[in-house]
């Protein structure tokens, strides 16, 4: 090897040696953002340049012709065609094209293997192609890169041009593609491509950030959301959103200003402790919900969140901010609507109770008075005068009452005209006082719509914790003493007994036992005899209802008969009685068929109520008649007082039952105020004389009224029985005063069926 061409051996290396450099740089850059994966490519693409040029033409005289300068051939092409693939593959990148390994590796793969059979048949063939592709790329690569580029990508786009055609020149100024001219024109041009490549990597970098940084100003200038940084706790930066929130025109005068002038004073201290604890936490995200004041003082509701952030490299606190006022005013209102009363503004029922357990939290609570009051007939205002007026009233009372109540008062309104009263820490007779002070108050007439009128408070006073513990049971015992004073007249107040309480609820129970009996059949009849008086002879029985729970225990008929017509079940017990009634007497009639004795009547006792149904009558005669029971075996009693009540119901009822042979009796005669000529009208066929009038036998007074009405019963052909009979004194009396019949515990008790026939039966003997 000559001097010559050892010199220029040495400046191929050289030269070829600066590529790779080139690339690492291109690398460097890249790693600074991955996402450009187009200085990757470039990168590699340089790197694998400067490594074919050394192994090829740098070092091709450093080993004699045979397999190792044979493979050496083979390294440097694959670096120079790889070289290419990724220049090319960079430009795409670049362009935000891409071309599938599926078409990059087998155009790679062909063209390496027409290049080593070109080269193994003929070098100066392998030289040419070797060129020709790599001026092609070269231009393809131009190409790309000048296509909408601008005036830096045109640049490149030359360069890439110009590179192509060094390339081409190889094989043309020298036989083995040796020739100086090429190699320097080739460094020159790559250098510079490769520098521009660096330069637009740099430049498309820095576009993208300015972008991002415009994309992201434009979202914080754009967001409905406050944005605002703090550091040191004074404002750098607040987005058009804070700015407006809190009142400015211009970010300087919120840099200006400040921060303790927007924090009421005593959240300043945990503003600024937040504040502190945000730039000393880098992880911290703080939520808050705070009161805020603009800059012209009005208050609003802020909900933020606070973040650490670095601003300008120092730490900062990053705030996202809403204005929350309208929608915490709202929820204020529907707190407020829900605790307080539309009509009044007063405090309501759910007001009232949590109230309650707010101060019966603690078992050292004062003892607490609670005064259940309700307006006396104050439906009979709306009734008469209408609704605006009576809201008009009610709106009156509240405005009095609460007007006078003491500050360790709360008024409330419960229901339509339902008032309550809360006393904090108030002993017995302060409470009573208090109470009598509150009915006083209505005394005074209220003035509206023109009128004036006068209203009436019935008060139920209930203590804590002597009645009750639970503020719901406490509520329940001031009502359960009011509802008994709304039956004294005028104005009144009671206080809560514990015992009366337990004879409501034994009401309640009983109520709503009532209907699961029915259907259960608790219900059983007993029977008690009559006799005829002077005889003494049995004459009928009265069917008695009786009530007995599963376990035994038994319900008084003075309990659940009241009941039943108070919750109108009376209609079905009723039926059930007669069913059962009717049932019995068809067996007594049975028997006594088969006996040849006589049948016995049955008088059952029937609540005015049922006679609401206009069918009554006509549906228990079709009863008699589907058992072929002879209508004069029935008697219906019914009581003297319901009967006058409900006197246009019951009258063509009874009527017609008489008509049809079923005797009807006036029971518990004597304790209502029927008159003789009512008397006369009625179709009765007899008079029960009550007890309250026999008991007091041979008493003169007691004597003369029986006489006259034994005298009435006489004259209006009515059969005269005297109930409640336990003596003989009594019996005796009753007969000589003109009773006809009698009944009682002297001559017999209720019974079950079979002791009615073992009454008759002893009558056979």
């Amino acid at each position: 090897m000559g001097e010559k061409s050892q010199s220029m051996n040495a400046l191929m290396f050289m030269s070829a040696s600066f590529f790779p450099m080139l690339g690492v740089a291109l690398l460097l850059l890249w790693r600074q953002d991955r996402a450009h994966l187009h200085v990757r490519d470039w990168g590699w693409s340089w790197i694998l340049l400067g490594l074919g040029l050394i192994v090829g033409p740098a070092l091709q005289d450093a080993l004699p012709p045979g397999r190792a300068r044979d493979l050496q051939s083979l390294v440097a092409s694959l670096a120079l065609i790889g070289s290419l693939f990724l220049q090319l593959g960079g430009a795409l990148r670049y362009r935000g094209l891409r071309v599938g390994r599926w078409v990059a590796l087998p155009a790679f793969l062909i063209t390496m293997l027409v290049l080593a059979a070109l080269g193994a048949h003929d070098y100066r063939s392998g030289l040419v192609f070797g060129a020709a592709v790599l001026c092609a790329g070269a231009l393809a690569c131009a190409a790309v890169m000048w296509r909408g580029g601008d005036r830096g990508e045109h640049f490149v786009a030359a360069c890439f041009v110009a590179s192509g055609l060094t390339h081409a020149s190889g094989p043309i100024l020298d036989e083995f593609g040796r020739s100086p001219i090429t190699y320097f024109l080739g460094l020159y041009v790559q250098t510079v491509i490769s520098l521009g490549l660096i330069l637009l990597s740099v430049a498309r970098a820095h576009g993208e950030v300015r972008r991002q940084s415009a994309r992201f100003t434009t979202l914080a200038e754009q967001s409905l959301q406050g944005l605002a940084v703090l550091q040191d706790y004074r404002v750098v930066y607040a987005n058009p959103a804070a700015l407006e929130m809190f009142g400015f025109s211009r970010l300087s005068e919120a840099v200006a200003g400040a921060l303790d002038e927007l924090v009421p004073e005593p959240l300043r201290a945990a503003t600024r402790a937040r504040h502190e604890r945000v730039l000393a936490d880098p992880l911290a995200h703080i939520d808050w919900e705070a009161a805020r004041l603009r800059r012209d003082g009005r208050e609003i509701i802020v909900r933020g969140l606070s973040s650490h952030m670095a601003w300008d490299g120092a730490p900062a606190e990053l705030l996202m901010m809403i204005d929350d006022t309208s929608r915490h005013r709202a929820a204020e209102a529907l707190r407020r609507q829900a605790l307080h009363d539309e009509l009044t503004d007063l405090p309501n029922r759910n007001f009232t109770v949590a109230r309650l357990r707010e101060l019966t939290r603690d078992p050292r609570c004062p003892p607490l008075a609670l005064v259940s009051a309700d307006l006396d007939r104050f439906q009979l205002v709306n009734e008469s005068l209408g609704f605006e007026v009576g809201d008009a009233l009610l709106f009156a009372i509240a405005r009095r009452l609460a007007a006078r109540m003491p500050e360790r008062a709360t008024l409330a309104r419960l229901g339509e005209d339902q008032f309550v009263v809360l006393i904090e820490d108030v002993g017995e007779a302060e409470a009573e006082s208090m109470v009598r002070e509150l009915l006083d108050l209505l005394d005074t007439p209220f003035a509206v719509s023109g009128m004036n009128l006068y209203m009436h408070l019935s008060a139920g006073l209930a203590l804590y914790p002597r009645d009750a513990a639970e503020p719901t049971v406490l509520l329940r015992a001031a009502e359960s003493a009011m509802h008994r004073a709304k039956h004294i007249p005028g104005s009144s107040w009671l206080r809560f007994d514990p015992a009366l309480d337990g004879v409501s609820r034994a009401r309640l129970e009983t109520e709503q036992a009532l209907g699961a009996a029915i259907e259960a059949g608790e219900f059983h009849l007993e029977y008690q005899p009559k006799f005829t008086a002077g005889a003494r002879a049995l004459c009928g029985v009265e069917a008695l209802v009786r009530w007995r729970w599963p376990d035994g225990t038994r319900v008084s008929p003075a309990e659940f008969v009241p009941a039943a017509e108070r919750t109108g079940q009376i209609k079905a017990l009723g039926a059930l009685i007669l069913d059962l009634a009717l049932t019995q007497l068809r067996r007594w009639r049975d028997r006594a068929s088969s006996q040849g004795a006589r049948p016995i009547p049955v008088a059952v006792n029937v609540s005015p109520l049922q006679f609401e149904d206009s069918q009554f009558a006509a549906d228990l005669l079709a009863r008699l008649d589907a058992l072929e029971l002879p209508h004069e075996l029935l008697s219906i009693e019914v009581t003297e007082t319901a009967t006058i009540a409900n006197l246009a119901r019951v009258l063509p009822q009874l009527q017609l039952l008489r008509d049809q042979g079923v005797e009807c009796a006036l029971d518990d005669f004597g304790t209502g105020q029927s008159s003789l000529t009512l008397l006369r009208q009625l179709p009765i066929g007899a008079l029960k004389l009550d007890r309250s009038l026999i008991e007091p036998l041979p008493e003169p007074g007691a004597a003369a009224i029986v006489q006259a009405s034994s005298t009435i019963g006489r004259a209006l052909a009515l059969e005269v029985i005297a109930e409640g009979v336990e003596t003989e004194a009594q019996a005796a009396h009753a007969e000589a005063l003109g009773c006809t019949q009698l009944q009682g515990y002297l001559l017999g008790r209720p019974m079950p069926a079979a002791g009615i026939e073992a009454l008759l039966a002893a009558e056979l003997v």
